[in-house]
């Protein structure tokens, strides 16, 4: 009772030491927490994407895209082909490759009929007969594949999505912004004619209204687009099988009924993809490369948080600590240096060594565990929503693993703090005993200095004095 006694009133005696001593524990043990779930995260991340099992792509280069044209006929002459395809496909079945699944999309522009669906306009819009038309009407083979549409995922909001199966073999999808430019719903039928012959024409049912994932469109997709068939919400879904029996694509041609075609790769490992690039990547041509919509849209996801942990993961989890750990021993120091009078009389008055020790012991423990106990709760509780928070909604858990860690990292530290206090009485000298007892003995001329030398430790010595009584 005597030590527990003493530690208190001497860390209310100094409350803002003690509190300050709380306060760095509490965010040095909530920082190590927090820094420690980042780079769990991080290092699970790293495992995720060895596990992937990404779809793979031949797209234009950025380079290349830049010159796009849509009114010049001749950009045509850059889609790839079957062909080409199936010279692709060639290395994968060399390379004993087992593909999980095969997908395409192939898009063509389509023009916009009188008394019919009308377009968003563009900044610049040129007649149909260079542009082929007003619309790109754009089809895939899977739901997948729809997912990895190069204009941006969307969402169905009204209606059914598409029929991959062909019970649907009209149905189409169409922007809310078209829908509401046309006064259009679901159940509605839209009639767009081919690029090339403006009399051949194709009647779909918009069988479902969906609006973009994203609130901004890639640079000239959306209302910044020149020509209207290049604006997103401009663009017509359907099923494959609904564009390839329309009737309307021509491979062979050279306008703009030639299909711009994408054939998706599915592979089942990360290994069999990089086996695929490595040859692939000989057979591609200038001006395209081959890309997975998988991997892609993964980096995507955990760009934040490597991005996080790169900003604040050292920062939290070695120097946080460090300084962390210099402050509080710099303030342990400052608690037991000064107080050469209070332990020289109360070894006078027949307190031991040992439980001045502990006195200082326990001065030092209280504030710590307490500020750790609570920077633990708080990273404990607060670690995984602050960092879904920070890092665009990525999982950041906090486990078992991570809390014992800085648990017992804290203790340890907690520990060695209260030990070097404890040295402070070890190594008080008997000389220094004596020079104690002399002052007390023989008080000093200028009475007020000697008042003013002992106040501090005047309340731990008349503790003392009845304790031993």
């Amino acid at each position: 009772m005597f030590v527990l006694k003493n530690a208190w009133a001497q860390l209310m005696r100094h409350k803002w030491r003690t509190l300050l001593t709380t306060l760095i524990a509490l965010l040095v043990a909530f920082g190590a927490l927090f820094g420690l779930a980042l780079q769990q995260a991080n290092d699970t991340a790293a495992t995720d994407y060895d596990a992937l099992a990404p779809a793979s792509v031949v797209r234009m280069t950025a380079k290349q895209s830049a010159q796009y044209n849509g009114a010049d006929v001749s950009w045509v002459k850059h889609y790839l082909t079957t062909s080409n395809y199936n010279d692709y496909y060639s290395i994968v079945t060399g390379q004993s490759i087992t593909l999980s699944n095969v997908n395409a999309s192939m898009s063509v522009p389509v023009r916009q009929t009188k008394d019919s669906i009308q377009a968003i306009a563009g900044t610049d819009d040129q007649d149909a007969d260079k542009t082929g038309g007003e619309f790109t009407l754009k089809a895939f083979t899977s739901v997948q594949t729809a997912r990895d549409n190069e204009l941006g995922r969307y969402t169905v909001v009204k209606g059914k999505h598409l029929s991959y199966s062909g019970k649907a073999p009209k149905g189409a999808l169409i922007s809310q912004a078209l829908a509401d430019k046309n006064n259009l719903k679901v159940g509605d039928e839209i009639t767009v004619a081919s690029p090339s012959d403006a009399s051949k024409t194709v009647k779909l049912t918009v069988r479902g209204i969906y609006i973009y994932n994203d609130a901004t469109a890639p640079a000239g997709k959306g209302s910044d687009a020149k020509l209207a068939k290049d604006n997103r919400d401009n663009a017509i879904y359907v099923a494959y099988a609904t564009l390839y029996e329309s009737g309307i694509t021509n491979e062979e041609a050279t306008d703009w009924s030639k299909p711009n075609l994408s054939y998706v790769f599915e592979f089942s490992s990360m290994s069999d993809y990089n086996k695929y690039k490595a040859k692939a990547a000989k057979k591609v041509a200038d001006g395209y490369e081959i890309a997975s919509p998988t991997i892609d849209a993964y980096e995507a996801k955990v760009a934040p948080l490597k991005a996080l942990v790169s900003r604040v993961g050292v920062a939290t989890t070695i120097v946080l600590p460090i300084v962390g750990g210099v402050l509080l021993l710099a303030l342990v120091l400052l608690g037991v240096t000064r107080r050469s009078n209070e332990i020289g009389m109360a070894l006078v008055s027949g307190v031991t060594r040992g439980r001045m020790g502990w006195q200082f012991m326990v001065e030092v423990f209280l504030p710590t565990l307490v500020g750790l106990a609570i920077g633990l709760l708080a990273g404990g509780f607060g670690a995984k929503p602050l960092g879904a928070a920070l890092t665009g909604g990525y999982s950041t858990p906090m486990t078992a693993a991570i809390m014992w860690r800085v648990v017992g990292l804290g203790v340890a530290a907690a520990i060695v703090l209260a030990i070097i206090a404890a040295i402070r009485v070890a190594c008080f000298g008997n000389a220094a005993l004596f020079r104690s007892r002399d002052t007390t003995a023989t008080p000093s001329v200028d009475t007020q200095n000697s008042a003013d030398t002992t106040d501090d430790t005047s309340d731990t010595v008349s503790d003392n004095a009845q304790q031993e009584a």
